[in-house]
């Protein structure tokens, strides 16, 4: 791995950051504490005094965008000003029933690394303010105009119009962090198609909204679940073939109302405009519409076909792109503020190179291969969601396995820097990189199908995510542990293994589920004999004991699986499905 230290300058380096959104606003700050040599202008076209909330409607953050708010010196600031966020809470299968009777899926205790409930309003007219205190030069009101490139290592030109009169600042790099206006991406003809269209609609309501007011306190087993009382602090996710719904709290005593589609089962006018939005919740979530109804709305918007990809967010003529300047996925599993924390390391690591006078070229080639494979990672658990969806089982496998790979590769790429390995290094990790999106992409492919052959309703269960003591809460645990290059090569080989035990038992359930028949049927769909994932023969035994002796004798990992996905359910024929496995499923 590279020195963290940069090298001497040999080049006199200045920074334009175009946009003074989310993303740009944490880059200023990261350039602040981690080159503090740089200087550094951010321009963003809206001036303070900026409303709490504003036009923005919630950002909820997981463990990767977590850290990184805390890396940039936000620690204190998020448990004073925004809320503490109790992991992400799900209500698969639709929303016919009361919620008391659904499935839900959750945390049964406070996550050891927190996340965070922002609201953006607040948290970004406060940003500003520190940037000043930063040294940060702050051109409030001003709007980009045009950027013109310099060729070889002339200065860049950025013109932009402020109080009716047009101004130049001429930086070595310049950083487009414009949003979706996406100065640079789309005048360069960038933007890359996801294969994921979906769309969403959401609003503010005024007032905290506590989902247990939907379920009366006669329903005592609900109300006495693990973190019953913080699930409003959750991102709650109310969740139907198809579509999805987000509960959000924000720290101003407003609540975040989202509503997603998926335009394979839904037509995009569900959600255009707040009527249409709230009639599709009147229609497949009447339960929490109705629980809604005596809440006043502050604004809405709306936007279609959200996803979108990049061919290039870093290039060797010293420009780079950020948060949905770049790209944007999805907001389910709350990606947003992941992106802009991998964005702008990535930014400050080719910034780092020119700073040393290294080849910038072969940096920006690398960046730009590992953030494709990141986007394509994050899109491979969304694009064929809507069975699952609607189908609790499957929704709650897809979140033990989601979690798993997520905190175990994800997370520690970013917690260790890895975007600053040669290529030598990348390489090397590249390979467990390139295995665990494989295995997300065929996980989401056995679900997908599981869900189509087998429909399901929910059922009054509650699923814990994660139990303690697992491989789950080591995984999330360890993202915050630093380790060198050497240790962080271990610890991927020691998780790969382990996810091709969980895929395994994940698959010996489903079939003996389904039975020899349709289970048969499953695994030829799915290419089961490509996977290279081994099923050892004698926990497949293991399946015809029962009681305390199976449970004793069961594999850690697979103890971890059962206690978070529930019993198995067995088919009459449980026992020949299982020898598919065996036999490699001939077909």
């Amino acid at each position: 791995m590279n020195d963290p230290q940069a090298a001497a300058p040999t080049v006199p380096l200045d920074v334009v950051i175009c946009g003074g959104g989310l993303a740009g606003l944490l880059l200023a700050r990261q350039l602040r504490r981690e080159l503090p040599q740089v200087p550094v202008t951010l321009i963003e076209k809206t001036t303070r005094p900026l409303p709490d909330g504003c036009h923005k409607v919630g950002e909820s953050t997981v463990e990767l965008g977590s850290q990184y708010l805390d890396r940039v010196g936000l620690y204190d600031y998020m448990r004073q000003r925004q809320l503490l966020k109790w992991g992400i809470r799900f209500y698969p299968g639709g929303g016919d029933l009361p919620l008391h009777e659904r499935t839900e899926l959750g945390p049964i205790a406070e996550p050891p690394l927190k996340g965070y409930q922002l609201d953006r309003g607040r948290l970004e007219s406060d940003l500003r303010a520190m940037l000043e205190d930063d040294g940060v030069t702050l051109i409030e009101g001003g709007k980009v105009t045009d950027i013109e490139f310099g060729k070889d290592s002339a200065r860049h030109t950025v013109r932009y119009e402020r109080d009716g009169k047009t101004h130049e600042l001429h930086p070595r790099w310049v950083v487009d962090a414009t949003g979706r206006q996406a100065i640079l991406r789309k005048r360069m003809k960038l933007t890359r198609g996801a294969h994921h269209v979906a769309s969403a609609g959401w609003y503010r309501i005024r007032g905290k909204f506590d989902i247990a007011t939907m379920v009366d306190q006669s329903h005592t087993e609900w109300h006495r679940r693990p973190c019953a009382e913080q699930r409003w602090l959750s991102t709650n996710h109310f969740m139907g073939t198809g579509y999805w719904v987000w509960v959000i709290p924000l720290a101003t005593g407003m609540t975040s109302i989202g509503l997603v589609i998926h335009e394979d089962t839904h037509d995009c006018r569900h959600i255009a405009g707040l009527e249409a939005t709230q009639a599709f919740l009147r229609e497949h979530e009447p339960h929490l519409a109705k629980a809604l109804e005596p809440f006043p709305v502050e604004d809405f918007l709306c936007l279609r076909n959200y996803a979108y990809t990049n061919g290039r967010g870093w290039s060797s003529e010293r420009w780079a792109m950020v948060g949905e300047a770049n790209a944007f996925t999805d907001p389910l599993f709350s990606p947003g503020t992941d992106l802009i924390a991998l964005a702008n390391c990535f930014t400050i690591e080719a910034l780092r190179t020119d700073l040393a006078g290294g080849d910038v070229a072969a940096k920006v080639m690398m960046l730009n291969a590992q953030f494709r494979s990141m986007l394509n990672g994050s899109l491979a658990i969304y694009r064929t969601g809507s069975l699952i969806y609607g189908h609790p089982s499957a929704m709650t496998y897809k979140v033990f396995w989601n979690n798993f790979a997520y905190w175990s590769f994800t997370c520690q790429y970013w917690k260790q820097d890895l975007c600053r390995l040669d290529a030598a290094g990348q390489e090397a990790v590249a390979r467990f990189g390139m295995r665990f999106l494989d295995l997300m992409r065929r996980v989401e492919h056995l679900l997908t199908t599981w869900a189509k052959m087998a429909p399901e309703r929910p059922t009054a269960v509650f699923r814990g995510a994660p139990a303690f003591p697992s491989v789950l809460i080591d995984a999330h645990v360890a993202i915050g542990k630093q380790m060198t290059y050497a240790e962080t090569l271990d610890y991927l080989a020691m998780r790969l293994p382990q996810g091709h035990e969980i895929i395994a038992e994940m698959v010996m359930r489903i079939v003996q589920e389904l039975g020899p028949e349709r289970g048969k049927q499953l695994l030829d769909e799915v290419e089961w004999r490509d996977w290279e994932v081994p099923v050892c023969p004698d926990r497949v035994a293991l399946e015809s004991s029962s009681g305390l002796e199976r449970r004793h004798r069961l594999p850690a990992i697979a103890r971890d699986v059962e206690r978070g996905l529930g019993p198995v359910r067995r088919h009459p024929q449980a026992a020949a499905a299982l020898d598919l496995l065996l036999q490699g499923v001939a077909r």
